[in-house]
């Protein structure tokens, strides 16, 4: 945001969020490939049966594609051009913008066979190193913008994230062709297999659009109703809200593979505990970086920022808490994609996210400050809640006794005894010299002391000791 400044960074968001609407493509392949792949690693492994369902992957993925192109250059296009609040001195940048971020979508959509297949086999170093290295392509982009780049930064900056789009598909490429043997391609038509996926992928691609509308779509209003300023600070609440949940989604991603692969051995004893510990480790590993950030939203991001836009932090501290919400119930929400229970868990799923926009809508429509507009999403999930739990019930005959135990109790009590104590300090002492310097770190260790001794079970305390002692301390 410093270097491209204000506007420009709510252009190159919002144009980004018009093109990651086809996201929800690119979502459902994911994990249709993901799933599958899963599911034949936990039955019999059959690498001929794997290789078809990859190289069946590898075509919806170029079809998509083409697909991904038509609409982009004729909707996407139009759109961008007719109905989204754009300076006109800066139309031709934004149309580059667009088209940089076209290609890089696609070669995204390329990626994600490979990414899929990286998951599905657990190797999550390597998924790890994968995402350490874009970021970090990232970092250097931005500082070449900063120290080199003379002419409109706006417009370099897409080419630069188009550039590193192609470095990691390559890099996922060749490592997946020297590593698995089912990544040798072939042309195959198996009307069966076809079938299956597209029986799975119906309701996971309804879901996906949903979900990428929600996301997507909310950006666009926003810059219809507020302008690219109130962009700024959405993007920027988007940014920080991602890396407090990239540790909380990187886990929930390796355990969903160990979840399907146990669903389809049909071992529920196993399938339930990796549920229960799937959703505390998720939420926990979520909270120890949302209380430093929802006590000290402001400090954190003037440290960051410099200049913070209007409205970023209320966004911020709403986007943490709808996550918190959210991310309660992670390992009910791998289910029905585990064990291809969908239609009515989706129906519902669609419902919430039909009352999002509608709400999201009409506060908008109203006129109202743009803070109130994301309240109704932490609102809608936490109202949906009960829901979840009673369709897990129903579908995969939950045990309330389980959830209580083993879900809810934890993650509600680890809540209040990590936010509560530092809630009233700040109340009474938040004026005091370098009071926000030594309550972040204060946080995030208090909260791992409460994690330990009340989150987490003897057993899971022990596993945990001796792996921090394995790794860092004999070391």
């Amino acid at each position: 945001m410093q270097t491209l400044g204000v506007v420009d960074f709510g252009i190159h968001n919002v144009v980004a969020s018009t093109v990651m609407m086809f996201g929800f493509l690119r979502g459902t392949l994911m994990d249709m490939t993901q799933r599958f792949i899963s599911v034949e690693l936990g039955k019999n492994a059959d690498i001929s049966v794997l290789r078809k369902i990859f190289s069946t992957s590898v075509i919806l993925h170029i079809m998509a594609g083409v697909l991904v192109v038509i609409l982009a250059g004729t909707i996407g296009l139009w759109f961008l051009n007719n109905r989204l609040v754009i300076p006109a001195n800066r139309m031709i940048a934004a149309n580059w913008v667009y088209w940089f971020a076209v290609f890089s979508f696609l070669l995204a959509l390329l990626t994600s066979p490979f990414t899929a297949l990286i998951i599905s086999h657990e190797d999550m170093h390597v998924h790890g190193y994968m995402g350490i290295f874009d970021v970090a392509m990232r970092l250097i982009a931005v500082y070449l913008l900063a120290v080199v780049i003379n002419a409109d930064k706006l417009v370099y900056f897409a080419l630069f994230l188009f550039i590193i789009a192609c470095i990691v598909f390559l890099a996922h490429f060749i490592y997946c062709q020297k590593k698995y043997k089912e990544t040798k391609f072939s042309f195959v038509y198996d009307k069966s297999l076809i079938k299956e996926f597209g029986g799975f992928g119906g309701y996971i691609v309804v879901g996906n659009i949903f979900a990428v509308v929600m996301a997507q779509g909310t950006t666009i209003m926003i810059n219809i109703f507020y302008g690219p300023v109130v962009n700024a600070a959405k993007g920027l609440a988007n940014a920080v809200n991602g890396a407090v949940q990239s540790f909380a989604m990187n886990f929930n991603q390796a355990i969903t593979p160990q979840i399907t692969m146990s669903c389809a051995a049909n071992d529920t004893k196993v399938m339930w505990n990796l549920v229960g510990i799937g959703t505390r480790m998720t939420y926990f590993l979520l909270l120890v970086f949302s209380v430093p950030f929802l006590l000290e939203t402001e400090f954190i991001l003037q440290l960051w920022l410099g200049n913070v836009p209007e409205y970023t932090s209320i966004f911020v501290r709403l986007m943490i808490i709808e996550a918190l919400i959210n991310r309660s119930l992670s390992g009910l929400h791998i289910l029905p994609g585990a064990s291809g229970k969908l239609r009515l868990w989706c129906c519902f799923s669609y419902t919430a996210s039909v009352l999002l926009l509608v709400l999201f809508y009409l506060i908008c429509r109203m006129g109202y400050s743009p803070q109130y507009v994301l309240v109704v999403f932490p609102l809608v999930r936490l109202l949906f809640l009960p829901i979840w739990i009673i369709l897990s019930k129903k579908l995969f005959n939950l045990s309330f006794k389980f959830f209580v135990k083993k879900m809810f109790a934890p993650v509600l009590v680890v809540s209040m005894a990590s936010f509560l104590p530092f809630y009233f300090l700040n109340v009474i002492s938040s004026s005091l010299v370098l009071y926000s310097w030594v309550v972040i770190p204060m946080s995030i260790v208090w909260t791992g002391i409460v994690i330990m001794l009340i989150g987490l079970g003897r057993d899971e305390r022990v596993k945990i000791l001796a792996f921090v002692k394995q790794r860092f301390i004999s070391n």
